[in-house]
């Protein structure tokens, strides 16, 4: 037998709940920082919502 998927797949998210991926350019030491606090993604999310004042939004208004 070789490689391939074992083992039962993952439940799809909700739409609301999937991240997206953000480039943004920061200076090194900001990034070391947040290393140390722990995986950047939740960190910059931990910050935006408690520190910034961002609002979390249980659905996504689409603007089409």
């Amino acid at each position: 037998m070789r490689g391939g998927y074992r083992g039962i797949p993952k439940p799809k998210l909700p739409p609301h709940l999937k991240r997206v991926h953000v480039n943004a350019r920061i200076q090194k030491w900001m990034l070391d920082e947040l290393k140390k606090q722990g995986e950047v993604g939740i960190v910059l999310e931990y910050i935006l919502e408690k520190k910034a004042g961002f609002k979390y939004q249980s659905e996504i208004q689409n603007k089409n």
